[in-house]
């Protein structure tokens, strides 16, 4: 191999004299490429459905498509940051239906008003998965406590359902959070804030590493700006015809934009990845692991929290139901699939968005060309084990199997 076909390898793979390139591609995959995959896997499954039912990428589709997976990219959210220190939740699914049914008791049958009922439900989470973090930073494994914590919260959500084991929600402001909507022109204008403020964040960080080259301004700044630009008025001019913009939407936007600055602006969100890359080697340079886990899974109490009120807002009732079927391995599934690893370490927030979006894409189209139950129960599992399989590929760094 020649010197100057050497120097070509990036310095943050380096690999070794004939490595294959099927693995230096497995090396680039495992960085900022990651969601590349996923993003092939959405359009195969976009162009299938299209093929079967033209209907699958209307405008009302796309729209009713969106609203499905609001709470699953939620709930995701929050499994992403536990994910990314090494840990699992279980229970997080359920703790959202409490969350939901504690709010629901209070601004209905209590009569206190929305916002403190919301402010209620969301302590109710927060309080629940500290004591969860607790028992995991004592030393058992998270499997096990969240595996009891949702035993527990299942019989805790009959306790604090009313004899009928439901409350019904329309025609109340706690209704309004998933029929409320953004009218066109607001729906634009604030698309075009986040478009800027996106495009300021990857220029002053092209500035920031001290990049003044024009071509690397143009990979760095100008591709990611336009790609941007494309998604976001597209998503706006679809999602705002009709009403306009779902306010769950915004919602899981919001959050998503949050979650990105702390976790990839901040010195927070360099101790998160950090604890979940090496854990004893983030405890030798000082980094308070404890406390990080203890974050994550706080985040997490937060973001089912909100899941669970935007579902019993949008289903117009919290039932004994609530929190159960395949939400949290819809959730867990969302989070892998859109490129989290389950070693952690590695992945993005914006997994839970792409992997919400495979999931929902899968059983919206099974829904939309009348195919059974099952289809969809072996479309996800499926996905869900290929998207593992790749991120013990990508892990392992190479496609051969480990020699013992």
């Amino acid at each position: 191999m020649s010197t100057q076909h050497v120097q070509t390898v990036p310095p943050t793979a380096p690999s070794e004299p004939g490595t294959p390139m099927l693995s230096r591609m497995v090396e680039a995959l495992g960085g900022k490429y990651r969601s590349i995959p996923v993003l092939l896997v959405l359009g195969l499954i976009w162009l299938y459905f299209y093929s079967q039912n033209s209907a699958f990428l209307t405008s009302g589709n796309i729209t009713t498509l969106t609203l499905q997976i609001v709470t699953t990219a939620i709930l995701a959210l929050g499994v992403v940051f536990v994910l990314l220190v090494g840990e699992i939740d279980l229970s997080s699914a359920m703790l959202s239906g409490v969350c939901a049914t504690v709010t629901a008791q209070l601004a209905i049958k209590s009569e206190w008003p929305l916002w403190l009922a919301i402010l209620g439900g969301v302590a109710v989470g927060v309080v629940f998965v500290l004591a969860e973090v607790l028992a995991v930073i004592f030393g058992v494994p998270s499997l096990i406590v969240t595996l009891g914590g949702m035993v527990i919260l299942q019989g805790l959500l009959l306790v604090v359902l009313p004899p009928e084991f439901a409350i019904n929600v329309a025609g109340t402001d706690y209704a309004r959070i998933s029929s409320t909507y953004l009218p066109p022109g607001w729906s634009l204008a604030l698309g075009a804030v986040g478009w800027l403020i996106f495009c300021a964040t990857r220029y002053l960080g092209h500035r920031e590493r001290g990049s003044d080259a024009d071509s690397s301004a143009l990979l760095s700044v100008g591709v990611p700006a336009v790609v941007s630009g494309v998604v976001i008025f597209g998503a706006v001019a679809i999602l705002s015809e009709g009403p306009g913009l779902p306010l769950p939407v915004l919602i899981l936007v919001g959050m998503l934009l949050i979650a990105a600055y702390f976790t990839g602006r901040t010195r927070y969100g360099t101790h998160l990845y950090a604890v979940g890359g090496n854990r004893e080697a983030a405890q030798r340079a000082g980094i308070p692991v404890s406390r990080m886990v203890v974050y994550s899974f706080l985040v997490l109490g937060v973001c089912a929290a909100v899941a669970g009120m935007v579902e019993a807002s949008r289903l117009l009732a919290v039932s004994n139901s609530s929190g159960g079927g395949p939400l949290m391995l819809n959730a867990i599934a969302a989070a892998v699939v859109g490129g989290v690893s389950l070693f952690g370490g590695r992945g993005t927030v914006w997994a839970a968005l792409l992997g919400a979006l495979v999931i929902g894409s899968i059983n919206n189209g099974v829904q939309l060309l009348g195919m059974s139950t099952e289809v969809q129960s072996f479309a996800t599992g499926g996905v869900l084990i290929l998207a593992v399989a790749i991120d013990v590929v990508i892990t392992r760094g190479s496609l051969l199997p480990n020699r013992r």
